[in-house]
């Protein structure tokens, strides 16, 4: 289940959980439940973002049947322009579709999608021959259509077509006769309701119908130089790129630590921080906040804490290969040790952009994790230190062919000791009780 993060909208996952849910028969109520909003929410998000086709008809079909006042119709030869039954009724008429062009005209809907689920149920007996609009509900169809009625709402301008043309009634007369917009406001402000910067903004689009040459000192202003946003700061990789990674002794690159960031949904606030040691197959998992320098620190400092020394982790994880992921920016805090202040306890190198090949082995060891947590269906936020210390567990325990079928742990020697892992909670299981399944986090899993 997801936790409720007071999001504002709801995102593609959680429509996702819905599509889900509805295909699969589910109650609004359970559906809020996995989702983390309310059951009004999941009601309301159905009804209004579902898909409603009209279904083809034959040549000459009464289409007039579609309509919800279509018993009580008296339009003859009105509704269509050209028509010429002018003696026929409308819902008589087989010759067009005057559904398309009548005023009046109300779609007729089954009484079926007026209720939960609000879609087509799929196993309706009267499917075949049905002539109601069909409905149904797709995640990516919601979210475009959420998406196309955020932006409309967004456009145009906050007036009406009344209140615009008085206004241009008083505005495009007094500009031909060579008034600004700032004199116009000055001398007709209470009857105009706006400000001249809004006439101006209604001048460059078009809406008033006035050019820039009728505006005094319009066409001498230049337009206004807009702070650009604060990006994200520019690192200094000198030293520390995949050129300089390569150029390493063969010693230092065999025993790099690849590093990674595993996600879960869109709107999760946390991830895992992946520490892969290449040369012993053992991947060590720790829960961070998502895209956060700081937070991708303080889990290395943990792992540093644990190992009990900054020279015992420089000996396991002195050479880090990264990405470049806004969580890996922080080098100096990285390499910087926590327990021996001014002395390093590790390297950073970054792999070129997108160039996610250079830290292969990695991403492929991150398959193990995701059939414990897999994409798109794990709930990171619903994650703690110690579930993710279990999948670190699990994982770790499982026998590799490639390991002459030990696995991870009995690969690692004296390296990472055993007590340092215990101290972050992970431990070696027998191979029968390794698991490695949804089932093993069944609380951050979300069909």
């Amino acid at each position: 289940m997801r936790e409720r993060c007071g999001r504002k909208h709801m995102d593609k996952d959680s429509r996702l959980i819905i599509e889900e849910g509805i295909a699969g028969g589910k109650s609004a109520r359970r559906i809020a439940k996995e989702a983390g909003v309310s059951p009004s929410t999941v009601v309301r998000e159905a009804r209004s973002n579902r898909t409603v086709s009209e279904r083809g008809s034959r040549q000459g079909a009464n289409l007039s049947v579609r309509c919800v006042h279509r018993k009580d119709c008296t339009m003859s030869g009105t509704a269509c322009p050209t028509c010429t039954g002018l003696l026929v009724l409308c819902r008589d008429c087989r010759t067009r579709s005057c559904i398309d062009h009548c005023r009046e005209y109300e779609r007729r809907m089954c009484p079926k999608t007026g209720t939960w689920p609000y879609v087509c149920p799929p196993s309706c007996s009267k499917k075949a021959y049905c002539g109601f609009p069909t409905c149904r509900y797709r995640a990516e169809e919601a979210q475009a259509a959420y998406e196309e009625r955020l932006r409309s709402s967004r456009t145009g301008i906050d007036a009406d077509e009344e209140e615009l043309e008085r206004i241009k009634a008083i505005v495009v007369p007094l500009v031909r006769q060579g008034h600004s917009f700032e004199a116009i406001c000055i001398a007709h402000g209470d009857e105009l309701g706006v400000c001249p910067r809004t006439l101006y903004s209604w001048q460059e689009k078009g809406i008033l119908g006035t050019a820039d040459i009728e505006l005094p000192g319009k066409v001498r202003m230049r337009p206004r130089k807009r702070a650009r946003p604060k990006g994200r700061p520019r690192i200094d990789r000198s030293g520390r790129e995949y050129a300089d990674f390569l150029s390493l002794p063969l010693a230092d690159k065999v025993r790099a630590v690849q590093c990674d960031s595993v996600e879960g949904m869109q709107s999760n606030a946390h991830d895992i921080l992946s520490m892969h040691l290449v040369a012993r197959h053992f991947q060590l998992y720790l829960r961070k906040r998502h895209a956060d320098a700081a937070a991708t620190v303080a889990a290395i400092d943990r792992v540093e804490a644990a190992m009990g020394s900054c020279a015992a982790f420089e000996a396991a994880f002195g050479i880090l290969l990264l990405d470049r992921g806004i969580e890996f920016d922080d080098f100096e805090g990285i390499e910087r040790s926590m327990l021996e202040p001014g002395r390093r306890r590790c390297r950073v190198f970054w792999c070129d952009p997108q160039e996610s090949n250079q830290k292969s082995e990695c991403e492929r060891n991150h398959e193990q994790l995701r059939r414990i947590l897999p994409k798109r269906h794990a709930d990171m936020d619903a994650l703690s230190d110690a579930d993710v210390a279990l999948a670190c567990s699990h994982v770790n325990s499982y026998p590799l062919a490639g390991m002459q079928d030990i696995c991870p742990f009995g690969g690692l020697g004296e390296l990472v000791p055993a007590a340092a892992l215990a101290r972050l909670g992970v431990v070696r299981l027998p191979s029968d009780e390794v698991v490695l399944k949804p089932s093993l986090l069944g609380h951050a899993y979300v069909k």
